[in-house]
């Protein structure tokens, strides 16, 4: 599987986890620490201005890695239920450097149903250098292939066609922290949705994110929800996590040996 079906799929299993959910990302920024009301009726010779509001909407996932020059990404889902052979895990590693014009891509997936004997496993890697490309893994073999420069184009293209955000609910500002080395805002937030539709009780719910001071992208995301169906006493639990890491750092991406022409 090559890096963009790889970064398109774990997109889109990021949307459909989301796609039940309501969705409220504010237009004007989080809440602002230090903000309130003056009073009304008569006049004040002074008056506190307007604390700017902190951003909060973050740019397309896409939009921002397009602005690193280089960069670790990981993108990771769980589910759990409603039995516990019942689950899935998902995991995108994604490195690349604009210097060496290379990108490497490890794609997982591992999932079980109750009525499973053994768990499926998935795992492929791609790597892409230049104009040259290779895919597949150690166990299964690799497959070389040497694009055109009118393929690159074509891919390139294609790639920037998509683009993503997880899902944001009403976030409210933490702090100003310092994330993976790089200076951001912390914002917060719980799903409002969440069992709505189902009916399901919601017992656990929280949301976390990230964002760069400098190009408002994710640094870090995280989602926690659990719901408990009271008629069959039945969880279902997720969690999806995004890291962003070695944000503009040296990184060495070089095909594996079992990779040649």
């Amino acid at each position: 599987m090559n890096k963009n079906t790889a970064f398109l799929l774990t997109a889109l299993l990021v949307l459909v986890l989301a796609c039940s959910l309501t969705t409220n990302v504010p237009t004007s920024g989080g809440s602002t620490p230090g903000g309130g009301s003056a009073p009304s009726g008569g006049s004040s010779p002074r008056q506190n201005p307007t604390p700017t509001p902190i951003p909060s909407v973050p740019v397309g996932i896409q939009a921002g890695l397009a602005s690193l020059n280089s960069y670790s990404l990981a993108i990771e889902t769980n589910i759990t239920g409603p039995t516990e052979n019942d689950y899935s895990h998902t995991l995108m590693e994604i490195q690349k450097s604009k210097d060496l014009d290379a990108t490497s891509t490890h794609y997982n997936i591992t999932s079980s149903t109750a009525g499973d004997s053994a768990p499926s496993t998935t795992d492929s890697y791609a790597y892409e250098i230049g104009s040259a490309s290779c895919s597949g893994s150690d166990a299964d073999g690799w497959t070389y292939t040497a694009n055109t420069p009118q393929q690159v184009e074509m891919q390139k293209l294609l790639t920037g066609m998509v683009d993503f955000l997880p899902v944001i609910d009403n976030p409210t500002f933490v702090a100003s922290e310092t994330m993976n080395g790089i200076t951001t805002n912390h914002f917060s937030f719980q799903l409002s949705g969440l069992g709505l539709q189902s009916g399901a009780q919601a017992t656990i719910n929280q949301g976390d994110y990230w964002l760069a001071q400098d190009g408002q992208y994710i640094v870090k995301y995280t989602l926690v929800t659990e719901t408990l169906d009271s008629t069959s006493q039945t969880t279902l639990h997720m969690d999806v996590k995004i890291d962003l890491s070695g944000i503009n750092q040296p990184v060495d991406i070089v095909f594996p040996a079992g990779c040649v022409p």
